[in-house]
């Protein structure tokens, strides 16, 4: 197969400028890995078309649809619980891939509509971003918590404002704030201050002003990171962490891990919207296919989002040979094990 290009050649003229530009076409014969490719692409196309699919059930999203969310009811309640409480700030802690932002965004998702025991309703923000440096991180807040602010303002100028529009929140309108920040450690140490200061509030001169009215934390700080990062958080910001509990993200069993598969494939054949979480079906995953993946991926949604698009693509060959589109526990073993052999070799 020739694949046939187009390309511009300038050549130099005395002519005016633009005068000597030619078109050429240009032949190159098409490798054995491109046409590879295109035949594996083409095998895959087939496959998802054949179980009713409109593109990849297992793509990547950055911030997928809340209707792919895997809830886990006994681990968002603890997450709520401690914000109602308001005893404690909170560290989300797990593996990357574990699902942490999912469920900070659940738990920000619900706040809205409950009060704390004393009445409060809560104003909520969330900081996906980081690697943040200190100026950056005190604009991302105020966004956050949507608090006006000059882009010429220092730090120390947002963070007040920031400060102050809680209190007046708390004041005014019965309103806790809660703040959730991704991968709290990953941002520059000078932040880290800027996220202490708001945990601490009130402020003893702010206490003293309102006479009595600010006699409760009215920041919670909600975090997440890995187990590396809590550490690192231990060390820069022990004042936080000693006011801070850890809750581990658990990972899924094998009936989550097929309904993490189900809803995935239901999203890419465009019925999510009728998904039911009590009766689904996995085809064309068998029970035992998940079941391996799971416990490869130890029940860690990135990996076994990443893993069941190997066995995807496996699976696409042998419908190119067969015409069965299943995923059988045998291309599950084949996708695990290799899987297994590459951390290996990687560790």
């Amino acid at each position: 197969m020739w694949v046939v290009l187009q390309a511009l050649l300038i050549i130099p003229t005395q002519k005016a400028a633009g005068e000597g530009l030619k078109i050429m076409t240009i032949a190159i014969y098409e490798s054995a890995l491109i046409r590879h490719f295109n035949t594996r692409k083409e095998a895959l196309r087939a496959w998802e078309e054949k179980i009713g699919c409109r593109s990849s059930p297992f793509r990547g999203y950055k911030m997928p649809d809340s209707r792919l969310y895997i809830e886990q009811p006994d681990f968002l309640d603890s997450i709520v619980d401690l914000v109602l409480t308001n005893e404690r700030h909170i560290f989300i802690r797990g593996p990357v891939g574990s699902g942490k932002s999912t469920l900070m965004l659940l738990a920000l998702r619900d706040l809205p509509t409950l009060m704390d025991r004393r009445g409060n309703r809560f104003a909520v923000g969330y900081v996906g971003m980081s690697g943040l440096y200190e100026k950056q991180m005190a604009s991302a807040i105020a966004d956050a918590l949507r608090i006006k602010y000059k882009r010429s303002w220092e730090t120390n100028e947002i963070i007040e404002a920031v400060s102050a529009e809680c209190v007046r929140r708390y004041i005014e309108e019965k309103s806790r704030t809660a703040l959730f920040i991704e991968d709290v450690a990953d941002n520059q140490e000078a932040a880290f201050h800027k996220i202490r200061y708001l945990a601490d509030l009130p402020t003893e001169e702010m206490k003293e002003s309102y006479k009595g009215a600010l006699d409760e934390p009215i920041v919670t700080l909600i975090m997440s990171g890995t187990m590396e990062y809590w550490n690192a958080m231990l060390n820069f910001l022990p004042q936080i962490a000693d006011r801070t509990e850890p809750l581990d993200v658990p990972a899924l069993d094998n009936q989550k891990a097929k309904e993490f598969v189900a809803r995935r494939i239901a999203y890419a054949q465009g019925k999510i919207d009728v998904f039911d979480k009590d009766s689904f079906e996995i085809h064309p995953f068998t029970d035992k296919a998940i079941e391996l993946i799971n416990t490869a991926a130890k029940g860690n949604p990135r990996d076994i989002r990443m893993l069941a698009r190997g066995c995807e693509q496996v699976a696409a060959d042998e419908f190119s040979k067969n015409g069965d589109p299943t995923v059988t526990q045998g291309i599950a073993k084949l996708v695990t094990e290799a899987y297994a052999a590459l951390l290996k070799e990687v560790h």
